[in-house]
């Protein structure tokens, strides 16, 4: 009787908790939405040069979704626009941590830094900035090569797959000419009589 009054409990409790999880799913979903709503509608004002209600809408959406760094990335372009340079360097960089490996993010911050003079800064993120476009170069040449290579040996492998079926198919012809021989006592060379 005991166990299964416990075993009812915990079924009732999975009961109660089954929609609460779905429930949290679906509030996430829709949170997930209002922050992609708010980034569009920032996206426009940008696109309208009305850069307070763009700042806004990134701002919201950040509170919404804080881990998205298109909603940091684009609030740092809107303070760039207005000359807010130091907000625009916190949220380039808060895009860094984010993503590290963003050319875009550095070049940024490198414009930004030479907006508030501050060399040093400006030419470090510029340098990073050149290094991940050498690196995204050098990589882009690597897939190629290796593409090439792919290539080359697939077009070597059915050459070779080509020549291994000519020569079956003429070791083939031979075996059924000397077949020929065997069997009816004849050359395999016509007779033209």
């Amino acid at each position: 009787m005991y166990l299964k009054s416990t075993n009812l409990q915990s079924r009732f409790l999975l009961l109660l908790l089954f929609p609460l999880f779905f429930g949290a799913c679906t509030d996430d979903v829709q949170i997930h939405k209002s922050a992609i709503r708010y980034f569009n509608e920032g996206n426009s004002a940008l696109k309208h040069r009305d850069y307070q209600v763009a700042i806004w809408n990134f701002q919201k959406a950040i509170s919404l979704d804080s881990e998205s760094p298109n909603f940091h990335y684009n609030l740092g372009l809107t303070y760039y626009e207005i000359g807010n340079y130091s907000e625009s360097i916190d949220s380039f960089k808060r895009v860094e941590l984010l993503v590290p490996n963003q050319t875009d993010t550095y070049y940024n911050l490198a414009l930004a830094y030479h907006k508030i003079s501050d060399s040093r800064l400006a030419d470090m993120y510029y340098n990073r900035y050149q290094d991940m476009l050498s690196l995204r170069k050098a990589q882009e040449r690597l897939d190629e090569i290796q593409k090439e290579q792919a290539r080359a040996a697939k077009i070597s492998a059915s050459e070779s797959q080509k020549k291994g079926l000519k020569n079956n198919s003429k070791g083939t012809s031979k075996n059924s000419v000397s077949g020929k021989i065997t069997t009816q006592g004849k050359s395999g060379v016509p007779n033209w009589e």
